[in-house]
């Protein structure tokens, strides 16, 4: 059997993959650089195994393309480039890798409400290009964390661990999610879309990408947002109409944003958002540590080695085609 991975993984998992099933074809994209969509084709068309990133769409070309593959596990939490309808009428397992990236995702959303309340890019571009004169009173003041409303949309594994780190620096936290939530600690509460809107003065977006969810940041979401508010997003780029944030950020309505996700991404050499001094960008690096990338690359690997062994995988997205797999 040919297990496909489409992206460079940790060395320690490739040595975990041969030491525990020698019988299987590696196959290993080593390069720098996504695959290509032509690449990705050809090598699908021998594959029965396969462990894809989040820049791969697995979708009916794919599977056209791939008649023998049984399994494809998403080294990712979230699973926006499945189609989930063509896997299901292929009859093919797929997975994800939720929980181990939750902690990373959460420093980071902290990350960058401080980089973006603190100025902290403008202070450290000033100082590296010889503008810092020495210390003034009114010198790069920024605003603090402390004492500020923070609203959250979604309340998933990732958001609940972004609160526990907000209510440790002293923030009042609001939460809209449309189950109804028990036992909320002190200082957090659970608030209406309008609400949350309204009343954030960071606004940190934490939903998967769905049809619902598309652009739920808009034109007029924002209208509704003080304009003292910043937004951040670490959950999908396409959570957020692009152009409405970008005429937002420019015309004073918001007053800055932290963006780790876009709608296209890389993220375009002629996007406006590059040259807005009021937000802060990074390359999708919610994950981006050692601890949590050999993690993921171990739990898409064990979803694929319980169905070698002939269990359920730990994270079926389609759990009712199990029995007929079994």
């Amino acid at each position: 059997m040919q297990l496909v991975i489409t992206g460079r993984v940790d060395p320690r998992v490739i040595q975990e993959i041969i030491a525990r099933r020698p019988d299987l074809t590696l196959k290993v994209w080593n390069e720098s650089g996504i695959i290509s969509r032509e690449q990705l084709l050809k090598w699908a068309q021998d594959a029965d195994l396969m462990i894809t990133m989040l820049t791969e769409r697995v979708d009916t070309e794919l599977l056209e393309h791939a008649p023998h593959l049984k399994i494809v596990s998403n080294m990712a939490v979230g699973f926006d480039n499945f189609d989930l309808d063509a896997l299901e009428k292929s009859q093919v397992l797929a997975t994800n890798t939720p929980d181990v990236l939750t902690e990373a995702t959460a420093e980071l959303t902290m990350a960058l409400m401080l980089l973006v309340l603190r100025r902290l890019r403008s202070a450290e571009d000033a100082l590296r290009q010889h503008h810092w004169t020495g210390w003034e009173p009114d010198g790069f003041l920024g605003l603090e964390l402390y004492g500020k409303t923070l609203g959250i949309a979604g309340f998933g594994r990732i958001a609940r661990s972004v609160v526990r780190r907000a209510l440790a620096f002293g923030m009042r936290v609001i939460i809209f999610t449309r189950r109804a939530l028990k036992d909320l600690p002190e200082n957090v509460q659970q608030v209406s879309w309008e609400q949350l809107l309204e009343s954030s003065d960071i606004l940190s977006l934490h939903v998967p990408l769905t049809p619902q969810t598309f652009h739920l940041i808009n034109r007029e979401s924002l209208s509704r947002m003080k304009p003292t508010a910043i937004l951040i997003n670490t959950s999908r780029g396409a959570v957020i109409d692009e152009q409405a944030l970008i005429e937002a950020l420019r015309t004073g309505k918001l007053a800055g944003a932290g963006l780790d996700v876009f709608e296209t991404e890389p993220l375009p050499s002629d996007s406006p958002l590059r040259a807005l001094p009021n937000v802060t960008l990074l390359p999708h690096v919610g994950s981006a540590t050692v601890e949590t990338r050999l993690a993921m690359a171990q739990r898409a690997w064990h979803n694929i080695l319980a169905y070698l062994n002939g269990q359920k995988p730990p994270d079926l997205l389609l759990p009712r085609l199990w029995p007929e797999k079994t």
